[in-house]
């Protein structure tokens, strides 16, 4: 099939996968407090332990990739989430929110690795970060017309309107299934060349390196829960400019996200890249925190701008560099369960991430934002060094040959 039909339903399917979690990220929490009239706290509580205890299946179904084929295990995992998306008609309280939660959480961590998978075995290897991160400005356009969406959905408060929402999304993740198996399959590793199911898990180095850069993930729950938090507690700026930095956020991505990727091909520039993402993440903490020291609201607002431009920058480089260190990297014949250990880690960092950033930025101040900025910089100070380690233990088949991680410089 030609390179550009696959590229085009790779990425229609990450399209309609982009809106059906627009629309239920966008109104999932107020769905389960006032239709299914679970406890707030309940809810919080049931999706934090189910989050956390869903990691455990990435590494399984990467392995799982690798045996059966991406195409065939991606196009599982995502009817699988559409079926878990129908559960949540039909949830009641904290035990079968806890169970429900922990399966979607399985199959939407695992999802992001099996497709990363898929790309690689889908493309050449200088076409795999580019497809990538187009696939990311589709799904960051299309989740902000679910999100759009979901606005109609909050507006009506019918627990019907809601309910049929829940429907959409999961019918959206049924057709992206059937769009993921009409792209070619990627032939299973044969069973003479398969690698020990705990491979990735004992390559120690890689562990390390995706365990340290999925530290700078913190920029999602810093976005989301962080700056709007500080925004309304110690600030003058107006509230709508949190909306405003998410609208800010989600533009840069989807003009930029394709080009920045390009600088993040090879394992020296990934290296570099991840260093930028954590100086521009933690210049955005400085900046927000400066913010509060200002009592002009315009004055304010223009801080928490100027620290938004710095958010885009680090979180442009980040996701590239991840691309580019986990595809560089990665240890021939077992693709999979590598890709199912990155997703992981980034998985666990998310989750921790809101608690995290709260109790920061809301418990310590100005002082909370100084330690993000610190945990950034420190995230990233060994990559090098690791990456020289993990080329070094053997064969990796990657965006480049895996001697190019010898010339990054500590």
């Amino acid at each position: 099939m030609d390179k550009r039909r696959i590229v085009r339903r790779l990425l229609t399917g990450q399209g309609v996968n982009g809106f059906g979690d627009g629309l239920w990220f966008s109104i999932w929490a107020i769905y389960l407090t006032q239709i299914r009239h679970i406890p707030a706290g309940n809810m919080g509580l049931a999706m934090g332990i189910g989050g956390l205890v869903g990691l455990l299946a990435a590494v399984p179904i990467g392995v799982a990739a690798e045996r059966r084929g991406p195409r065939e295990v991606l196009c599982t995992v995502i009817v699988l989430r559409g079926l878990a998306m129908v559960a949540y008609v039909f949830v009641g309280g904290f035990w079968s929110l806890l169970v429900v939660t922990t399966f979607f959480s399985a199959v939407q961590s695992s999802g992001v690795g099996v497709r990363v998978t898929l790309v690689y075995g889908l493309m050449p290897a200088e076409d795999r970060v580019r497809v990538l991160a187009q696939g990311r400005v589709v799904q960051h356009i299309a989740y902000a017309a679910g999100a759009g969406g979901a606005m109609l959905v909050l507006a009506s408060g019918e627990p019907a309107v809601f309910v049929a929402a829940v429907l959409i999304d999961a019918l959206a993740l049924f057709l992206t299934a059937a769009l993921t198996m009409i792209v070619p399959p990627v032939a299973p590793v044969p069973r003479e060349r398969r690698s020990s199911g705990t491979q990735a898990l004992r390559d120690l180095p890689y562990v390390a390196i995706m365990g340290t850069t999925a530290v700078l993930s913190l920029c999602w729950a810093l976005l989301a829960t962080g700056l709007p938090l500080w925004i309304a507690q110690d600030t003058r700026a107006p509230l709508w400019s949190a909306g405003l930095a998410v609208v800010v956020s989600s533009v840069a991505i989807a003009v930029f996200q394709v080009r920045v990727s390009r600088r993040a091909v090879g394992i020296p520039e990934a290296v570099r890249a991840s260093r930028i993402s954590a100086l521009a993440l933690a210049a955005c903490c400085a900046i927000f925190a400066v913010a509060a020291w200002t009592a002009s609201p315009v004055l304010a607002t223009c801080v928490i701008i100027a620290g938004m431009g710095a958010h885009v920058v680090g979180e442009l480089y980040y996701v590239s560099s991840r691309w580019g260190l986990s595809l560089g990297l990665m240890a021939k014949n077992a693709e999979g369960q590598y890709q199912g250990v990155t997703a992981s880690t980034e998985a666990a960092a998310v989750a921790m991430g809101p608690a995290l950033v709260t109790a920061l930025v809301t418990g310590l101040s100005q002082a909370g934002w100084m330690i993000l900025a610190a945990l950034f910089l420190l995230s990233t100070a060994p990559v090098a060094a690791l990456a020289r380690r993990a080329a070094r233990d053997g064969f990796r088949a990657g965006a480049v040959d895996h001697r190019s991680a010898q010339s990054v410089k500590p």
